[in-house]
């Protein structure tokens, strides 16, 4: 095959091939890696041109090596790729339009590359072979992955949640002349998304149409968005345009504001990141706090003071135990029990308090979510770096003489294998039966052994 290149971006080329005037994908792959990947695969689906909410297929047939890189020719159109021009809101317009038709005809699209995405000039917008992209994806270096890809493909989204994000991207790209989402590393970014909220538009964009600012804010935090709206919005906004405030002191305070919040957020998200990392020095170190603790503090109160229970019934003392968990008070739990009982209860609890407190110290929130409002469904979802422990639906039931039984289930964290994971793993569900024996010591009911059989719950 006879070619030469007439205009090369990023992403696509204008070629002459064996006479005739092409578009080709540019892949940015060395040559060598050729000879490991099957042509039959990557074109196993056409491009696809849309236009007006009709789309067209773009077929490559064929591949070609030239200085090393790697092209896949198709039919031509003029115009660049989404990585080489500048946003506007007709650009937007036809992206919304284009993302509602991929969606009803199920094109299996798994992301936003700018390069890989071709805005013609008069036939629409053309999107490259699908596999071929997802291929050239998987091989981008960090650089590229952070200039073309992680801004705009939030981790946690699917469906048109993560064409609604995208669409509020490059909305606020557009209006604040800012990615709401950057970082020096992949991790970075996709932490920010998941944990970090971006300064609102309107106060980067003073007088910015509220519906429009709501919108934009709504899809970064991935809620439920039809396209339809985008359309209509983007319509709106191409019709009417943006307000702004002419008033030069009302803007210098709303950008004020901004930054404050700007800057707020990012001490934010640096402790979150540290937690986030450290958790596993953290927690080492509130056991070595915990454990100096209970080897001075608390056996000097205990000794020196009545125990919490005196006066109480045997069962309020079973009662005031469980309590105790649910409220992290590792003192009240040592007065209900004998020395030794429910050590690994008492351990876990003063960790986990500790931990709380250090956390408390660097982002001002504890993180723990009561087990009782999970199981209850109060709260449905887990923010970056929260945890649920505790125990839920406890009954106490008598047995014989000074016997009970105390079913419930228990709640905790599910980490992940890998400290660097982003990974939001589901809590662990047990549900717990304890035999608890209590004993008179004193005129004070104390718990002297505590039984345990567990099965853990999907």
């Amino acid at each position: 095959m006879e070619i030469e290149i007439i205009k090369s971006g990023t992403g696509a080329a204008e070629i002459i091939a064996n006479g005739n005037k092409m578009l080709a994908v540019s892949t940015n792959l060395n040559s060598k890696i050729y000879k490991q990947i099957s042509r039959q695969e990557l074109l196993s689906r056409p491009g696809i041109l849309i236009k007006n909410g009709i789309s067209k297929e773009w077929v490559c047939t064929e591949s070609f090596v030239y200085k090393e890189g790697l092209f896949f020719p198709g039919s031509f159109y003029e115009g660049n790729t989404i990585a080489d021009i500048n946003l506007d809101i007709g650009l937007l317009l036809d992206l919304a339009v284009s993302f509602q038709t991929i969606i009803k005809a199920d094109i299996p699209i798994s992301g936003f590359y700018t390069p890989g995405i071709f805005k013609t000039e008069r036939e629409g917008i053309l999107y490259f072979p699908p596999a071929l992209i997802n291929f050239i994806t998987s091989q981008l270096s960090e650089s590229n992955s952070i200039s073309f890809w992680q801004p705009y493909n939030h981790p946690d989204a699917v469906g048109k949640s993560q064409y609604s994000f995208t669409l509020g991207v490059l909305a606020y790209q557009l209006l604040t002349k800012e990615l709401p989402y950057t970082g020096t590393s992949i991790t970075e970014i996709r932490e920010k998304m998941r944990s970090s909220k971006p300064v609102e538009v309107e106060l980067l964009k003073p007088g910015i149409q509220k519906s429009i600012a709501d919108l934009i804010d709504n899809a970064l935090a991935l809620k439920d968005i039809n396209l339809s709206e985008w359309i209509e919005q983007l319509k709106l906004w191409e019709k009417d345009g943006i307000s702004t405030i002419s008033d030069k002191t009302a803007r210098f305070r709303i950008k004020e504001t901004a930054a404050r919040k700007q800057n707020n957020r990012q001490k934010k998200f640096k402790r979150k990141q540290f937690l986030t990392h450290n958790w596993k020095t953290i927690a080492a170190t509130a056991a070595a706090i915990a454990f100096i603790i209970s080897f001075s503090i608390g056996p000097i109160k205990n000794a020196m003071e009545p125990p919490i229970t005196a006066g109480m019934s045997a069962k309020e003392v079973v009662g005031t135990f469980y309590s105790a968990i649910i409220d992290m008070n590792t003192e009240i739990m040592e007065d209900c029990v004998k020395k030794g009982i429910a050590k690994n209860d008492i351990n876990e609890v003063t960790q986990l308090f500790v931990i709380s407190r250090v956390r408390s110290g660097y982002e001002g929130t504890s993180g723990l979510v009561t087990a009782q409002d999970w199981n209850d469904g109060i709260i449905k979802t887990l923010n970056s770096g929260e945890q649920i422990f505790g125990i839920a639906d406890l009954v106490i039931t008598k047995l014989i003489n000074n016997t009970y039984t105390a079913d419930y289930i228990k709640w905790y964290p599910n980490i992940p294998d890998n400290p660097e994971s982003n990974e939001i793993l589901p809590p662990l569900k047990v549900l717990v039966q304890d035999t608890i024996t209590l004993e008179k010591v004193k005129d004070v009911w104390i718990i002297v052994n505590l039984e345990r059989n567990t099965k853990e719950l999907k």
